[in-house]
């Protein structure tokens, strides 16, 4: 039974639902579900332009830098078990922070600003953080998909692969929470116009360097547990100050799309340097 086609199907789709609905109801003022569903589908779509990106990556630009990028594939698929081979820690600095982190978090990015941002029912703190979750959610369920499709059905309970199919989805919900609470900072905390760029920069850039980092040090346990901590007393603490209020509108400031530009050169510089470091040192 348990390692039924349809059964594991469902317990790798149905987790970040669930978690979707515990973030939706934690919000003492719920988004419209459409919205939120919306916001879910489009995390999921994140696969179709991925796909031609990361082609681009590794056919591409990866070679440009002088990167053997099979040369990595082969080395994680087992190449490593062959005497004398080396890790190649510049093309997996790539791969960690540019090829996963930057491509997968500035699509996200791009959707909680040009289509949640946009939302009149976005028009609180909690909300950003509500929206960035179901987006996360959205292309954890998907990727968690293709994890189980390239992988032998009867090794789907294992200890590593348990990890493989919810590690990311922990991780990826939290990247999503991170993001919305900075963009939150934007849209209703700060005022001058300057920290709002900041805080705009820092939506995009952090969660960038904390799912490089997971990448490149091989998913540690620990980050997804971090990830836990933070994203519930993000949560806790937001529906706190959510219970002094009487009303739930708030005051959201607008984003400029030359403000959206800063912060993914801003964030593609920095990726830049971390790759280049490992390239040259």
């Amino acid at each position: 039974m348990f390692t039924d086609p349809s059964f594991l199907y469902i317990s790798t789709v149905l987790p970040p639902i669930l978690l979707g609905i515990a973030v939706w109801k934690s919000d003492r003022f719920p988004e419209p579900g459409k919205f939120l569903f919306s916001s879910f589908l489009l995390g999921a779509s994140i696969v179709l332009p991925l796909q031609l990106f990361i082609m681009l990556a590794e056919d591409h630009l990866g070679p440009l830098l002088g990167l053997d990028i099979n040369a990595y594939n082969e080395y994680i698929d087992g190449g490593y078990k062959v005497a004398g081979a080396t890790f190649p820690l510049a093309e997996n600095a790539f791969q960690s922070f540019f090829r996963a982190a930057f491509l997968e978090e500035g699509i996200k990015f791009a959707l909680l600003i040009f289509f949640c941002v946009r939302l009149s029912a976005l028009n609180e703190p909690m909300d950003s953080i509500v929206y960035g979750a179901a987006i996360g959610l959205g292309y954890a369920a998907i990727e968690n998909v293709g994890y189980l499709s390239s992988s032998s059905l009867e090794n789907a309970w294992t200890i590593e692969m348990v990890k493989t199919r919810y590690y990311p989805l922990v991780m990826h919900m939290g990247f999503g929470v991170l993001m919305g609470w900075l963009l939150s900072l934007n849209l209703f905390e700060e005022r001058n116009i300057f920290k709002r760029r900041i805080m705009l920069i820092l939506s995009l850039s952090l969660p960038i360097v904390f799912h490089g980092a997971y990448n490149y040090y091989g998913a540690a346990s620990i980050f997804p547990l971090l990830s836990v901590i933070f994203m519930i007393s993000l949560i806790y603490y937001y529906r706190r100050e959510q219970l002094k209020k009487i009303t739930e509108s708030i005051d959201k400031a607008r984003v400029q799309n030359i403000e959206v530009l800063y912060s993914y050169i801003s964030a593609a510089i920095l990726v830049t340097l971390i790759v280049m470091s490992a390239i040259l040192f």
